[in-house]
């Protein structure tokens, strides 16, 4: 939050007026993912921009072609993952690995330990997968306390963490075929469909041809004519009223 207000005051404000629960991982009444972000949004819109002008049959095709097409890839590179977890989970376990390192321990039950951070002091449980400082339940995935306890104990991490982390279900997940579609001639549409008249809407009669898609003037054209002031008798640009030709006599 202090790196947020040093870059705009008002977003800090507006965060805290929203609530913690709408950006906080921790106040979250669900468990969230590990990224919040409208990114993936943002690349659909990307790929399926010219598509958007086609038909809808055809519209649809593409949808279900580029889905197929990145279940593949996905599937691909899960099946070209050699270590129990997934790419991203296993360099977050490496790292986490690497800071248990410098901890220091003290035991208090076979499952209850005391983890010394130099000065800062975390309770793990390991029975119940929670440590005090929430990274251990909130990413189900062993934080460097947990690890630091694991280790002391020498027992694997197998069992802390979520199996949805796994190469196994990463494969499951992208094994899920895209089912290729037919060609037209061959697809059963039932009859009360092809009976059906689509009328067309009633907002008014639509000009022949392709609609023009707008243009947006540049910075030159709105300048010119920024400060260009129209008569009000002829609607000529450069003149006013009283130097217009076409201006009423006066009697």
């Amino acid at each position: 939050m202090s790196k947020i207000e040093e870059i705009d005051q008002r977003v800090k404000a507006y965060l805290y007026d929203i609530g913690y629960h709408r950006w906080s991982r921790v106040h979250a009444t669900v468990n969230r993912t590990w990224t919040m972000t409208s990114n993936i949004v943002e690349s659909l819109n990307a790929v399926t921009k010219d598509a958007r002008e086609l038909p809808i049959v055809e519209l649809l095709e593409y949808m279900r072609t580029l889905l197929e097409r990145w279940t593949k890839e996905k599937l691909l590179k899960a099946k070209g993952t050699f270590t129990y977890l997934g790419f991203k989970f296993n360099n977050e376990l490496d790292d986490n690995r690497t800071l248990s390192h410098k901890l220091r321990m003290r035991v208090s039950t076979d499952y209850i330990h005391t983890v010394l951070d130099g000065v800062r002091r975390y309770i793990v449980c390991l029975e119940n997968k929670r440590c005090s400082c929430g990274q251990f339940q909130l990413d189900e995935l062993p934080c460097p306390h947990a690890l630091a306890a694991l280790r002391h104990r020498s027992e694997s991490f197998e069992q802390y963490f979520s199996p949805y982390y796994t190469r196994d279900n990463l494969l499951r997940t992208y094994e899920i075929p895209k089912n290729p579609l037919p060609d037209e001639n061959k697809w059963n549409v039932s009859q009360h469909i092809t009976e059906e008249v689509v009328n067309p809407s009633s907002g008014g009669k639509r000009q022949p041809g392709r609609p023009q898609k707008q243009r947006y003037k540049t910075y030159d054209e709105v300048n010119s004519k920024k400060y260009k002031v129209s008569c009000g008798n002829c609607g000529v640009e450069g003149h006013n009223k009283r130097s217009c030709k076409n201006a009423p006599k006066k009697k």
